[in-house]
This record gives structure tokens, sequence and C-alpha cells, in this order.
């Protein structure tokens, strides 16, 4: 989902220069990349449609007929090398695995989104006020469910980190049973009603769910909560572009979003407030989860 609507930022806000009618639209290719669970809970086929459509419509609104060139990746060390070549202009990353990726500085961070309640998601594990259950390790044998984002599992990471950390096993060995929800609700609601013994949640979604039903709020409680963790990053490429003009229009437009009528629809419609400058430092609770979370591995196998 991140990287719907990051594509569809950086196409509707390309800065408009006033193009006469009668000029002719400067011919351009917008190469996307991204990774396979980008699609999770959605349509790929819907998903390509749109934002193509959503590229080519508003390009020529900029003096620019763009043509949209998507390619999805399963191997990070090949999107890695598509991205250093400059095959990917524009590259949505996500946050757990950018770690683990080398560009050789062809390719340069420059956005992270940003939500109403700041940087980053926090993850929440949640259970019924009158389960009885009140810590982590009241959950064994538990059948619960994760609420997991498009592009990234930062959740569940989180949550197998935690278990490890407390000495409790995998998410596989700890719990009796785990589904996967594309959506809070759906994570929540099974707890609400007693069908689950806990959810994880972020915690955007559970204010969301206590507004329109504030029993959730009086019947929930929350058993564990991580830090804020950036989700995706998103990088553009420092070669392969036909000018240092286009891209830095792409660069203002991204910047912009939030000041669009357009950008303001697709934002409330991600629920995310705007895409704010990338700094190092934002990542720092990323970086302390995944050196965790790669030592405890480690640790625990025989």
């Amino acid at each position: 989902m991140v990287v719907w609507f990051a594509v569809m930022w950086l196409a509707a806000l390309a800065p408009v220069r006033g193009v006469d009618a009668t000029n002719e639209l400067k011919p351009e290719s917008l190469r996307i990349g991204f990774t396979q669970n980008a699609f999770q809970s959605m349509n790929r086929n819907d998903v390509e449609a749109s934002f193509k459509a959503f590229v080519e419509t508003v390009g020529r609104k900029n003096g620019y007929l763009i043509a949209a060139q998507v390619q999805i990746f399963d191997d990070l060390a090949e999107y890695a090398a598509a991205i250093r070549s400059g095959a990917i202009q524009l590259a949505i990353v996500d946050a757990w695995n950018y770690q683990t990726m080398d560009f050789q500085n062809r390719a340069q961070p420059l956005f992270v989104s940003k939500g109403e309640a700041g940087l980053g998601r926090r993850y929440l594990m949640v259970a019924r006020q009158d389960s009885g259950l009140n810590t982590l390790a009241d959950l064994r044998g538990k059948q619960i469910t994760l609420f997991s984002v498009a592009n990234s599992n930062l959740g569940r990471y989180w949550l197998e980190t935690l278990l490890l950390t407390n000495r409790l096993g995998t998410l596989a060995e700890f719990f009796g049973d785990v589904e996967v929800a594309g959506k809070p609700s759906l994570a929540l609601l099974p707890v609400f009603f007693g069908k689950k013994s806990a959810g994880l949640v972020d915690e955007a979604g559970l204010k969301v769910m206590r507004e329109l039903n504030p029993q959730v709020g009086k019947e929930l409680k929350v058993l564990a909560t991580s830090e804020p963790l950036v989700n995706s990053i998103i990088y553009l490429s420092t070669t392969g572009w036909s000018s240092e003009t286009y891209r830095n229009d792409i660069i203002r437009g991204l910047a912009q979003l939030h000041e669009e009528p357009v950008g303001q629809q697709i934002l409330t419609l991600f629920k995310v407030a705007r895409l704010v400058p990338y700094e190092e430092q934002q990542l720092e609770t990323i970086r302390r989860l995944r050196t965790t979370f790669d030592r405890l591995q480690k640790e625990s196998k025989p």
C-alpha cells in the first residue's frame, strides 16, 4: 500500500509550469520498482493499472508525456542491482530490508512517511480486559491475529524479537495459531468478540477503532507496545534520468504532496499526514530492532 500511494504522490505533484496546450509534451519515462510484498491485501493488476493511468494523466498537466514502467522484484539482490544501475529510478524500500541492500551511493534516500502521531508506527499487542491475560507469556498456545501492512512485516518482526528477548521461542513455537489480517479492524474485532485471544495492530488503527466504537476502548487492553518504527523509505536513483531538471521536479512534487488537494486526498486515503525529508536518525529504532532480532535468532539456533 505504501508503494501505491508513494508512486501516485510523485506523479500528482510535479510542479505545474503552465504548459501551453499547443506545445508538444516532453516524452519521459518513470521506471518504478518495488517488491512483491507490496501487494498484501491488494489486487496487483488493479494497483498497477490505477497508478499508471494516474501518472500519464497528471504528467500531461505538467508538460510531460510520462510512460510509467513497473517492475516487481522477489529477489532483494536483484532489486538492489537494478537500483544501482539506474534501471529503476524510483524505489520504495521497506526499512527492514534496506539494511541488507547495497546501493553503492547510486540511490539517494529522500523521504519517509509521517502519520498524524509522528514518524513511524507503534505496534501493540491487545487482549480483552476480562481475558485474564496480562503479559506476553500468558499468550502461550493462544490464537492470535497479526495486522500486516503492505510492503512491511515490521509488526511481526517486533513481536518475534519480543518473544526471543523473553526466551519464549518463535511465533510458530509459542502461539497455537497465527493468522494475518490486512486491516486493523480484522485483527481487533476477533479479539473484541472473544474469537481470538489477542491481536497485533498499529496504534493508529486502534485509535480509529476506538473512535468508531468507544466500547472497543473499554473492552481491550494493551499488553505490549513497540517503539515507533519507520515503515518504508523512498529512494531516487542518482543515475538514469534524462535530466537533472526532471529528477528535481519529481523530488519537489513529493515534498509538496500535502499542499495539493489531490495529494491530500491520497494521504487521507492511506492515513498518512505527509512525506518528510529522510534523516539518518529516523531509522535508529529499526536498526536496533534488526540488530537484536538477528543476534537472538543466531543464539536460538542449536
